[in-house]
């Protein structure tokens, strides 16, 4: 059975305010003719197909005419689960239409069994060539619920791996004799990734304001609960292939090629601007080791992040207006001064950045070089530069009384993320 699987979509992202439609078009289009050029009888987006859990119209219709347009393909099967930025009751209202066109589609496991994560995949003949155990991101209140009969005693970990044991075995039993792969979804943070190494976390500022060290960046969010760093041995090993979601570059855990993430198609935060954008193309058989490629995503819109001293930025900019003269694209920047002197990077860049074929979307100076300076008395923070992510941990800091740093500020602010981020998008949409 070929597949593609891809993730973390983020429909209807306004990173930095920039309008993102057209990249999203351009990522669909192509995603279309890549599902026919490598003639793959299944999709599986292993969730956050939505950047909010209230997107907008337009991000919404992007996505059901993409996936009306591929019943002119030959990809007989779509999977779609949702992630921690969806909206699960959202993606679940119209999935009996959609799973009538053979596209199914588990926003959450609230109100729904074991046998409902599990779905046969078929081909045009209506031939069964494999099964799919569709589990979505879950919170942990939905997990403990799904399991009640546990009481307190199990840990969601544990839980975790019921639950993925459980799907596996009904799988099992639904395969019978016959000789068909069994691949899962996930949209969980695992541990022991390969590939990018860990994000480096400078400080922020507008010209001259720093922002909090432990401060989200614009890409991947901080894991919900205690269902974080999640072991290998949570997924059954005699599963042909696991399908991620969540992270944003493309990576597998602990090495081992049947438990991949496919990471984004685009670019969600200036510190993944040098990550390859790919989908991953399964060519999964039972018992045997997949065979994986990866396709990298065409750029309709760059990103770059800068950094250096004064000089350094000046030269990096400059050559950058040389590339886009030859080659135009739209293109937005974020620059970090790292060493030097200090200085008010909106005044120091203008030359470099007035009228030219990009936009600076952010002008960040290190905290070392604030230090250097002595500029935190003398500075205004921005307020712009706080997230409502940072708002809440300082939030948590200052009732726990502990510093931002701390582990108890750090699980609280895990466990509760999630619901504090639905309850902002529920009160900006009554606005």
């Amino acid at each position: 059975m070929k597949f593609i699987h891809t993730a973390d979509w983020h429909l209807g992202n306004m990173m930095h305010d920039i309008d993102r439609t057209d990249e999203t078009a351009a990522f669909l289009k192509w995603l279309k003719s890549e599902i026919e050029r490598v003639g793959a009888q299944a999709l599986i987006i292993a969730g956050d197909i939505f950047d909010v859990v209230n997107p907008s119209n337009v991000a919404k219709t992007q996505y059901y005419k993409f996936l009306a347009s591929l019943l002119k393909t030959n990809c007989t099967n779509v999977v779609v689960v949702g992630g921690n930025h969806d909206s699960g009751s959202l993606l679940d209202a119209p999935g009996g239409v959609l799973e009538a066109l053979n596209i199914k589609v588990v926003g959450s496991i609230n109100d729904r069994k074991v046998e409902d994560l599990v779905v046969e995949l078929k081909d045009g003949d209506e031939n069964v060539i494999g099964i799919c155990c569709a589990v979505p991101f879950m919170r942990n209140l939905e997990l403990e619920q799904f399991y009640k009969d546990c009481g307190d005693a199990v840990s969601d970990e544990d839980l975790l791996k019921r639950l993925y044991g459980d799907v596996y075995r009904y799988a099992v039993e639904l395969r019978g004799d016959r000789n068909i792969p069994i691949i899962a979804t996930g949209h969980l943070y695992a541990s022991n990734l390969s590939g990018r190494n860990g994000d480096e976390r400078e400080s922020s500022a507008d010209g001259n304001a720093a922002i909090p060290e432990n401060s989200v960046e614009d890409g991947v969010r901080e894991v919900i609960g205690t269902l974080g760093n999640v072991d290998i041995s949570t997924f059954p090993s005699e599963l042909d292939y696991v399908a991620l979601g969540h992270i944003h570059y493309a990576s597998m855990v602990a090495k081992n090629p049947k438990v991949r993430y496919s990471g984004s198609p685009f670019v969600m935060g200036f510190d993944e601007s040098n990550c390859k954008r790919v989908v991953l193309t399964v060519d999964v058989k039972p018992n045997e080791a997949p065979v994986v490629e990866k396709a990298e995503v065409p750029k309709s819109m760059r990103f770059e992040q800068f950094k250096g001293d004064l000089e350094t930025l000046k030269r990096d900019l400059r050559n950058l207006e040389k590339e886009l003269i030859a080659n135009p694209m739209e293109t937005y920047v974020d620059l970090l001064l790292t060493t030097g002197n200090f200085v008010n990077l909106n005044d120091a860049l203008e030359a470099e950045e007035s009228g030219k074929h990009f936009v600076v979307k952010r002008h960040r100076v290190s905290r070392e070089v604030l230090r250097g300076a002595n500029a935190f008395d003398d500075c205004v923070e921005s307020t712009k530069q706080y997230t409502k992510e940072d708002y809440f941990r300082m939030l948590i800091a200052s009732n726990a009384q502990e510093s931002d740093e701390s582990e108890v500020v750090k699980n609280q602010y895990n466990k509760f993320i999630s619901l504090f981020n639905e309850a902002v998008a529920k009160a900006q949409d009554n606005v």
